[in-house]
């Protein structure tokens, strides 16, 4: 009995880690994290603390309708709530998730490869990629303007929660590519901007 509930109260915790060894201008840069975990000895014992801040929990009811918008690592947090979802599908709760991910290749989708093989009708993803060869530059702002009849009714939708997570470089373009899919729709997204945040409908993690 004691070894059941020992097992009962142990978590699982995954990570995808891509070791860093050189910054955006290709000097070499040995990144603290990722190395640290990616150096680890197998069965080390490694101190987690957290989790820290509110910006990015899910909305407590499951029939909310989710907006996610990310690069690179901010795809982790959205790779959370999606298997969060994908884990209550038989549930029936409702709701539905718009996923706009940047990369600069499709190598670069450790977290949304396994998605591509759900359904349309759970998640519909968009991927912009920016490095591709031979083909032309693509990024989320981009991808967002393109679904702008799609993107309007779930920025003016009170069950529709907005979650964007990446580079600080991505935040202006997102911002402006939200401002001309709302012009083109008769609102006023500087308007709209202070309401989202007033009903806890947009989170912004850009760093």
């Amino acid at each position: 009995v004691t070894e059941m509930v020992k097992n009962q109260m142990q978590h699982n915790l995954a990570l995808t880690v891509k070791r860093v060894v050189e910054d955006h201008g290709v000097r070499p840069t040995l990144g603290v994290a990722s190395n640290y975990l990616c150096d680890l000895a197998k069965g080390a014992t490694v101190q987690v603390a957290g989790p820290f801040g509110v910006n990015y929990l899910m909305p407590n009811h499951g029939g909310s309708n989710i907006l996610m918008i990310c690069t690179g690592t901010g795809s982790a947090p959205m790779r959370a709530m999606t298997e969060r979802r994908r884990r209550r599908i038989g549930l029936d709760e409702g709701g539905d998730l718009m996923l706009f991910f940047g990369a600069r290749s499709p190598e670069e989708l450790p977290y949304f490869g396994p998605l591509m093989k759900l359904p349309r009708s759970f998640i519909d993803i968009n991927l912009a990629f920016s490095r591709v060869p031979g083909q032309p530059k693509h990024y989320v702002q981009d991808l967002i303007r393109a679904r702008a009849a799609d993107v309007a009714p779930r920025l003016q939708d009170a069950q529709c929660y907005i979650y964007v997570c990446g580079l600080k470089s991505m935040e202006e373009g997102v911002t402006e590519a939200f401002r001309d899919v709302c012009r083109g729709h008769g609102v006023d997204w500087d308007a709209l901007l202070p309401q989202l945040r007033a009903q806890g409908r947009y989170h912004l993690e850009t760093y």
